[in-house]
C-alpha cells in the first residue's frame, strides 16, 4: 500500500497511521505499508511517528514542486566493504555500468513505444541508433547520448500523451509533465530503500554528478525503470482526467488516481522485485568486479 498525505496532521496510533484532514480522520494499518507519500508543505508529522514508520522500515517520500526528499530507515548489515568497493571503482567500471543503466532506459522506452504504436494501430519509424550508447568514450558524452535518444523517444511518445502535453519537461507546470514527475518519485523512494538495503550509497552515482545531498546513484539507476512509470502515466492520462490545486500540485483525486495506478501496475508486473532484484545484483556486480547486465521494461 502507498499512503498520500496533502494538508494534514499524520500521527502514530498503536501500530496504527491515522490521518487527520478537514474532511475527518482516517485509520491505516501499517500491516502492508510500503510507502508514505507527503505533499507539498502542510504536513504535520512528529518525530515519534517517523521513527516508527523507520522501525517498520517503511519509507517516506515528501514530494515538493521544485525537488523530493525522501527518509530511509538505516540498515544494520555490514556495508563498510560494499561502499569501499563502490568508491573505488575505476572510471572505465563506472562508464560500463552507466551504459547499462541507459541501454536499459532507451530499449525499455523503445518497447513502451513499440507496444502503443500498436494498440493503437500507429505505424511508428523507430529509428534509434543504441550504437550511440556503446560508442560513447565517457560519461559526459553518455549523457549527450542519452538526452538525443530520449529526445527523439518523447517526440514519438507524444502520440499517445494528451494533446497539449509540451514535451518532456521535468518539474515542467503542466499536468502531463507532473505526473510524470510523481511517478518518478514515487520510484525513487523505492529505488533509495533497494540500494540502501543492497549495502551502497545511494548519494555516490557514476553518471549523475555528485553532489551535497542528491541521490546521484538512485537517479543513475531509475532510469532503467523509468519505462514503467511512463507506462503508468500513459495509462492514466488516457483514462481519467487529472488537474493540479491552485498552489501547481496535483489534486488529491489525480494524486489518488496515479498511486493506484502505480502500485497496481507495480505489483502485476512485480518492479519491486525487479527493482530490489537488480540493486542486489548491482551489489555484486561491484564487489566482484563484473559486468552488470541491464532491466529492460516490456509493458506486456
Amino acid at each position: 500500500m502507498i499512503l498520500i498525505v496533502k494538508k494534514a496532521k499524520v500521527y502514530k496510533k498503536g501500530s496504527n497511521i491515522v490521518v487527520e484532514t478537514s474532511r475527518g480522520i482516517t485509520e491505516y494499518s501499517t500491516l502492508d505499508l510500503d510507502l508514505l507519500v507527503i505533499i507539498g508543505n502542510e504536513v504535520e508529522i512528529d518525530s515519534g511517528t517517523l521513527l516508527f514508520l523507520s522501525s517498520i522500515n517503511a519509507p517516506v517520500l515528501i514530494h515538493g514542486k521544485k525537488y523530493d526528499v525522501t527518509l530511509v530507515p538505516p540498515f544494520l548489515n555490514s556495508i563498510s566493504s560494499i561502499r569501499r568497493a563502490q568508491y573505488t571503482v575505476s572510471d572505465t567500471f563506472m562508464l560500463n555500468v552507466a551504459k547499462s543503466f541507459i541501454t536499459g532506459k532507451i530499449k525499455g522506452m523503445v518497447n513502451l513505444t513499440k507496444y502503443f504504436s500498436y494498440i493503437r494501430g500507429i505505424e511508428i519509424n523507430m529509428d534509434i541508433d543504441m550504437e550511440k550508447i556503446n560508442k560513447a568514450a565517457d560519461v559526459d558524452s553518455l549523457r549527450v547520448a542519452e538526452a538525443e535518444l530520449s529526445k527523439k523517444i518523447w517526440e514519438k511518445l507524444r502520440n499517445f500523451l494528451p494533446s497539449d502535453f509540451p514535451g518532456r519537461k521535468p518539474r515542467g507546470e503542466d499536468v502531463t509533465n507532473r505526473t510524470i514527475d510523481y511517478a518518478y518519485s514515487l520510484a525513487y523512494s523505492m529505488i533509495t530503500h533497494a540500494i540502501m538495503s543492497a549495502g551502497l550509497d545511494p548519494y555516490y552515482g557514476f553518471m549523475h554528478k555528485n553532489m551535497p545531498g542528491r541521490y546521484s546513484l538512485t537517479y543513475d539507476f531509475s532510469e532503467m525503470f523509468k519505462p514503467f512509470c511512463v507506462h503508468v502515466v500513459i495509462s492514466t492520462v488516457n483514462k481519467y482526467s487529472l488537474g493540479l490545486d491552485k498552489r501547481g500540485y496535483l489534486d488529491s483525486k489525480s494524486l489518488t488516481i496515479i498511486t493506484k495506478n502505480f502500485y497496481e501496475m507495480m505489483m502485476k508486473k512485480k518492479i519491486r522485485s525487479a527493482i530490489y532484484t537488480k540493486a542486489n545484483e548491482l551489489r555484486k556486480s561491484i564487489v566482484e568486479f563484473k559486468a552488470f547486465a541491464p532491466y529492460i521494461y516490456k509493458p506486456k
